[in-house]
């Protein structure tokens, strides 16, 4: 049986819709679909983290939260963008594999790699304790999120 191109490329396209495709559960949403001018640094995302590579659970740098906290996030974005600041968000939505992952490096004593930059002053045995890691995480809710002030051009 001769496929043509067409039907071809039209099959291809269909059967990569699910890999491609990153629907999230109901009530989340991704924060640059709710407002694209917050900037967002997940660092998780990406080997440059206090772990040293990238974080189980982040597969994209796009910060997923729930559908209330994106839109406080736009309002507060809106009233900042007037007087020159604008939001920078760190991290949001954390899947309990991410924070799994966060324990097995944190239980590893030995792997010290990003010590010098991350946590200079803190001995490692020290993390749990003291409330750095933990087996459970507030993020993993979707509404928490870790963020500061960037500063923009004001408008005229």
């Amino acid at each position: 049986m001769r496929c043509s191109a067409r039907a071809c490329f039209f099959w291809i396209c269909f059967l990569s819709i699910p890999f491609f495709a990153h629907a999230l559960p109901k009530g989340f949403v991704y924060l640059d679909d709710v407002d694209p001018s917050i900037e967002v640094d997940l660092r998780y995302a990406t080997q440059k983290n206090f772990v040293g590579k990238k974080v189980d659970g982040y597969k994209a740098p796009r910060a997923i939260m729930t559908t209330a906290a994106a839109a406080a996030l736009k309002k507060v974005q809106d009233d900042l963008r007037k007087e020159g600041y604008g939001l920078k968000v760190m991290d949001a939505y954390r899947p309990q594999r991410a924070v799994n992952h966060f324990v097995r490096w944190g239980r590893d004593l030995q792997d010290e790699k990003t010590k010098q930059e991350y946590f200079p002053r803190e001995p490692k045995r020290e993390l749990f304790r003291r409330g750095y890691i933990s087996t459970r995480s507030g993020h993993s809710r979707g509404s928490t999120i870790d963020l500061t002030l960037v500063t923009r051009e004001k408008p005229q």
